[in-house]
């Protein structure tokens, strides 16, 4: 059968084209990648941007309920925007509840990028973006609500979720590298559905600092989850980590909670 060692969920934006084929590139052998989508609109105006992403949350729970059923080891809501937006508070709430009737450890990809950064001890952020700016600033208060201060940011100021899929890995490499790192001690480059994996290497070469993106951290903390422990692909300093203690136990199924 497929995903012998580990099966993993993703719940993606339905205009997101990056998170499956970036996942099943780089899964170690006999790990599967299982993923069902949530409805978001393409919309036409930066006002109307925040509600659209924001309106994913009503449909996770069908979402999860449908990738539980197939046995999954963990599941993410592979979405930065849709997960930061809400603010810290809310988003630990939401993977705490979703975990609790579900059976299932749930992250979101914000707080996946918050337990990379601390596996990295990282303070220090040099945060790009596709995003529009109140887009990019709900980034920006998600990760200072979590204790990290970004120094410098880079926004391409792309408003539709297609178009950031169409964007080649050589725009991520450009944005995360295009930015004044002096004070950064890591550079992350945010967005699911943005081509990254195949820069990272590159980003940390020419940056001399851990590169995270939004696809890799995710998919580091639902493989750790999964109990998928080695090495992962690619191979920059986040993926010899292990996932630290208090996020595994943050994300752990309630004791007594039987899955599905």
């Amino acid at each position: 059968m497929y995903g012998r060692r580990a099966r993993l969920g993703v719940v993606v934006p339905s205009t997101n084209t990056t998170v499956e084929p970036e996942f099943a590139a780089h899964v170690p052998h006999d790990v599967a990648v299982f993923a069902t989508r949530v409805l978001v609109a393409e919309v036409g105006t930066e006002a109307e941007k925040t509600a659209s992403l924001l309106a994913m949350h009503d449909s996770l729970d069908r979402a999860v309920t449908e990738l539980a059923s197939a046995g999954v080891d963990a599941i993410a809501y592979a979405c930065t925007s849709g997960s930061f937006l809400a603010g810290r508070d809310s988003d630990q709430g939401m993977c705490a509840d979703l975990s609790r009737r579900h059976g299932v450890p749930i992250v979101t990809t914000s707080s996946a990028l918050v337990a990379a950064l601390h596996a990295l001890s990282a303070t220090a952020l040099a945060v790009a973006t596709p995003y529009v700016a109140p887009v990019a600033d709900g980034a920006t208060a998600y990760l200072s609500q979590a204790g990290f201060d970004v120094v410098a940011r880079n926004d391409l100021h792309i408003l539709s979720n297609l178009d950031k899929g169409r964007l080649e890995p050589a725009a991520a490499y450009l944005a995360a590298t295009g930015m004044d790192l002096a004070d950064a001690d890591a550079v992350v480059v945010s967005c699911t559905n943005w081509r990254t994996l195949d820069a990272l290497v590159a980003v940390e070469s020419a940056t001399g600092r851990p590169a995270i993106s939004s696809n890799l951290a995710t998919l580091w903390a639902l493989s750790r989850l999964a109990g998928i422990d080695e090495r992962l692909s690619p191979g920059v300093a986040l993926m010899s980590h292990p996932l630290p203690d208090v996020f595994r136990a943050e994300w752990a199924v309630p004791e007594g909670v039987r899955h599905g």
